[in-house]
C-alpha cells in the first residue's frame, strides 16, 4: 500500500493511502462507461450533425475536466469508487490545477491510449502521471480514512440530543484534521503538538460560540469528532 504524506495549511502531516493504478484504471472505465451510456442516449434522440457537434464532441473532451472542478475533485467513476483528487497540501485543487491535469491528460492518456500514464504513475513515488506532477496533486483514498472514523463508534447509538450540534456543518477533512491532531499528540504528547491541539480547541470552541476548555481539552474534542461522525452518517 503506497502513502503519500500530505502536510495541511497547518503544517500538520496527514499520511492519505494513494489510488493504486488499478482503481484508477477502473475508474476511468466507469466513466468511459457513462460517456458511451450518454451517447447511445443522445443517438436514440436524433443522429443529426447538429446533436453531435453540441452534445457529444464538448461532453466527451470537457468531461474530466468539468466533473473534477464541480465535484471537488472527483469525476463519476473515481466517486464511486472512493478516491478524489487533492492538492500535495491536502487541499481541493484550483480550477488551474484541474485545468493543467485535463490539459496533459491527452499526452498521458489519450494519444498514447494510457500507457504513458500506467509508466508514470507506476515509477512515481507518488502514483503521479504528467498532468499530476505539473498541477502538484495527488490522487488519494477516502474510504480508508472513513472507516478509522466510523470503527470508533460502530457500537454507539444515534442520541436525540447533541451538545453541540453546529458541529455538523464541519467537513470530513476538518474532523480528519482534529482526528491527526489527536493521535499525533497522544503518540507524541510535545509542547508542539500541544500547541496545535490547543489552537484547534480554541477554533473549535470559537466557532461553536463556547469558551474554550482551559482542562479536559482532549475530551472536548474526542466528542466533538463523535457527535460530527453521529450526525454526518
Amino acid at each position: 500500500m503506497n502513502t503519500v504524506e500530505i502536510t495541511t495549511a497547518h503544517n500538520i502531516v496527514i499520511q492519505s493511502e494513494l489510488a493504486s493504478i488499478l482503481i484508477r484504471i477502473l475508474a476511468y472505465i466507469i466513466d468511459i462507461m457513462v460517456l458511451i451510456v450518454y451517447t447511445l442516449l443522445i443517438l436514440g434522440i436524433s443522429n443529426g450533425t447538429i446533436f453531435y457537434y453540441i452534445f457529444l464532441l464538448p461532453v466527451w473532451g470537457f468531461y474530466h475536466f468539468f466533473m473534477e472542478v464541480l465535484n471537488n475533485g472527483q469525476s463519476i467513476g473515481k466517486k464511486l469508487l472512493g478516491i478524489r483528487v487533492v492538492t500535495l497540501r491536502g487541499q481541493t485543487p484550483k480550477l488551474v490545477d484541474f485545468f493543467t491535469r485535463w490539459i496533459f491528460r491527452m499526452i498521458d492518456i489519450t494519444f498514447t491510449i494510457g500507457t504513458m500514464a500506467i509508466t508514470l504513475i507506476s515509477s512515481s513515488a507518488k502514483n503521479q502521471r504528467m498532468g499530476d506532477v505539473l498541477a502538484q496533486t495527488v490522487v488519494i483514498r477516502l474510504r480508508n480514512s472513513n472507516r478509522v472514523l466510523l470503527e470508533s463508534i460502530k457500537d454507539i447509538k444515534k442520541k436525540d440530543e447533541f451538545l453541540y450540534p453546529r458541529i455538523a456543518s464541519y467537513n470530513d477533512q476538518d474532523m480528519m484534521l482534529l482526528k491527526q491532531s489527536l493521535l499525533r499528540y497522544r503518540e507524541l504528547p510535545s509542547e508542539a503538538n500541544k500547541d496545535i491541539l490547543i489552537k484547534i480547541a480554541d477554533k473549535v470552541a470559537d466557532y461553536l460560540d463556547i469558551e474554550s476548555p482551559k482542562a479536559g481539552m482532549e475530551r472536548f474534542l474526542d466528542q466533538v469528532l463523535l457527535e460530527y461522525i453521529i450526525l454526518t452518517r
